[in-house]
């Protein structure tokens, strides 16, 4: 397991966080469809060039309050086209992931709230899906509110899929400068959101994105061959959010995309590619919509 990967590992638990810390329930139960872009670029010391569109959606199928616990859960779905130029290496043009959330609290006291999360995920080409494209990451955490601008997050993560099975403890915090303006710190993501109006909303963001699919093919030896494919990097972005009404809302974001990486991989750990991928710019639009 490489350092990056402990990072993106931390990312999902203050994500999860946040959701809870700054408006969950509303932002949990949306309806969001997002369509995004990247550019292709040349991967390092190759003329291969690696770029990909992708679509996503994510809905609230189930959600329950009772005294002080709260049970939820939600579905989330990804298509990403790739294109890849060295069919050598990866034959696929689409790749699709598919990741179920169930989410638990309890308040314990005005200022603790402990949170569960288990996200089991599906990612690959879905033609012959079998044990090896399915993984889960498990989220046990508390949130403590030190004051009534300041929460302290706390939480430890066990993953399995992105090499060998991993347990990251984590820390972070929310917090609101103003009545107009969020910020949350958690290691590699930074999210700040100003409200312009009352309609409007600046975001200033960074965070880890990408993927690792499980894929079969019969064009590279003949017989059928799984190569596990990462695809990830840093996204620094601006953006902005417009609420129509008030539950119909529009995002817009644009950015950038650095510290690149790709890996191509047999299932049994031989590296066929493990290279970095030149900085592009990145680009997101989508709709939400809140009950």
């Amino acid at each position: 397991m490489n350092k990056i990967s402990l990072v993106i590992l931390c990312s999902f638990v203050f994500i999860s966080f946040n959701l809870k810390g700054q408006g969950a329930i509303s932002e949990m139960g949306a309806i969001r469809a997002s369509y995004s872009n990247v550019p292709d670029r040349k991967i390092d010391g190759l003329t291969t060039e690696v770029g990909y569109d992708q679509w996503e959606a994510q809905a609230p199928f189930f959600y329950k309050k009772l005294d002080s616990w709260m049970f939820a859960a939600g579905l989330r779905y990804q298509t990403t086209g790739f294109d890849f130029s060295d069919k050598a290496l990866l034959d696929e043009d689409r790749l699709h992931s598919i990741d179920l959330a169930f989410f638990i609290s309890k308040k314990q006291s005005d200022t603790l709230d402990w949170i569960f999360l288990f996200n089991p995920n599906l990612a690959g080409d879905l033609k012959d899906t079998d044990t090896d494209a399915m993984n889960y990451m498990t989220i046990l955490g508390a949130k403590w509110k030190a004051s009534e601008t300041f929460e302290w997050i706390f939480g430890a993560v066990y993953t399995t899929g992105l090499g060998d099975d991993l347990f990251v403890p984590a820390v972070g915090f929310s917090w609101e400068p103003s009545e107009k303006s969020k910020l949350l710190f958690a290691g590699p993501i930074i999210r700040y959101k100003y409200e312009i109006s009352e309609p409007l909303s600046f975001i200033l963001a960074g965070q880890f994105t990408g993927n690792r699919w499980n894929t079969q093919s019969t064009s590279y030896t003949g017989s059928k061959q799984e190569r596990n494919f990462r695809l990830r990097s840093y996204r620094i972005s601006a953006g902005i959010q417009w609420n129509l009404t008030e539950n119909h809302g529009v995002f817009l974001n644009g950015g950038i995309d650095l510290a690149r990486k790709v890996e191509i991989e047999l299932l049994n750990g031989t590296e066929l590619l493990d290279r970095d991928i030149k900085s592009t710019p990145s680009f997101e639009i989508g709709y939400s919509y809140q009950f």
